[in-house]
């Protein structure tokens, strides 16, 4: 089989820590952000249950026997049959090749359900710089949510995640990770106020901030964060800012990863700070405005 098992060990490994910060993460959270907000997750064979280690751990199982499956039907369609998952571990006899082996398929795992899991970080965090309306309010992680009310800096405003919108400009349609709007009624065009996109990508380039404008611009949001997995060179985060696309990195994968692991550091805070900020800057209303008061010189 042409798989690179043996280079994956350092990425298992990396994986593995980043795994266990986001329970740590999200679970600090939780409980910095009860009694007003209670937190779920639904795992297809399991149900709906009370956020836990417990629970995220059932997620993550349901998302690697899922990706096992369909490892197994790509090796089929290669011409490799192995019945079950035990068979290709062990289609080797070395011991230390089926450790890595195993590694290699929860990196798999990790890859597909790691987006999600960043998409719940932010969340989470941006509601920790939120004062909720309601008394309480149940929040289903994973799956489409909206809307969330809350208040920020004493104004109203309205949370929601994996909304579909169908532009009013352009009638293209597109459903952004996070979305806060200035009223209640069903997201559009109209009310949108700040979006957060994450994006788990190896690399970001030129065409991929050129793809995130036109998005913003045809959406029309003030504030356009792409909240970024991996890091972002500092040309493309620099690129973005003219853009009016405020280009943030997952603590993580940052210079202070080391710290943030250790504890010397709080990945949730970090977080939360980092999306406030992009909120207050209304990075892409102020790009937007001095672009067009740069074409309206030149023309004159």
């Amino acid at each position: 089989m042409n798989i690179e098992l043996h280079a994956t060990q350092s990425k298992a490994k990396v994986a593995h820590e980043d795994r266990e910060a986001f329970y740590r993460s999200l679970l600090a959270l939780a409980t910095r952000l009860q009694p007003e907000w209670q937190f779920r997750v639904s795992t297809p064979g399991v149900g709906r249950e009370r956020l836990s280690l417990e629970s995220l751990q059932r997620h993550f199982t349901y998302e690697l026997v899922k990706s096992q499956l369909n490892f197994l039907e790509r090796q089929r369609q290669a011409g490799n049959h192995f019945p079950s998952i035990d068979h290709f571990v062990a289609s080797t006899t070395d011991i230390n090749e089926q450790k890595v082996r195993r590694n290699y398929l929860r990196l798999l795992a990790w890859r597909g359900v790691k987006g999600k899991f960043l998409e719940a970080l932010c969340l989470m965090a941006t509601l920790t710089r939120m004062t909720p309306i309601e008394d309480s309010c149940e929040i289903d992680l994973f799956t489409q949510e909206g809307p969330l009310r809350v208040r920020d800096q004493d104004q109203p405003c309205f949370i929601w995640t994996q909304q579909s919108i169908e532009s009013i400009r352009s009638g293209l349609k597109a459903m952004p990770d996070i979305l806060i709007t200035n009223t209640p009624e069903k997201v559009t065009t109209k009310n949108i106020v700040s979006i957060i996109e994450c994006k788990c990508r190896e690399f970001i380039g030129a065409s991929d901030l050129r793809g995130e404008f036109g998005k913003a611009y045809d959406l029309g949001s003030p504030s356009y964060i792409l909240m970024s997995y991996n890091s972002v060179p500092q040309s493309v985060i620099d690129g973005g800012q003219e853009l009016g696309i405020d280009v943030q990195v997952f603590s993580l994968n940052t210079p202070e990863r080391e710290r943030f692991l250790r504890g010397e550091r709080d990945v949730a805070e970090d977080m939360a700070t980092k999306l406030a900020l992009g909120r207050k800057r209304r990075m892409f209303l102020t790009a937007i405005e001095n672009r067009a008061s740069d074409v309206r010189r030149r023309s004159n």
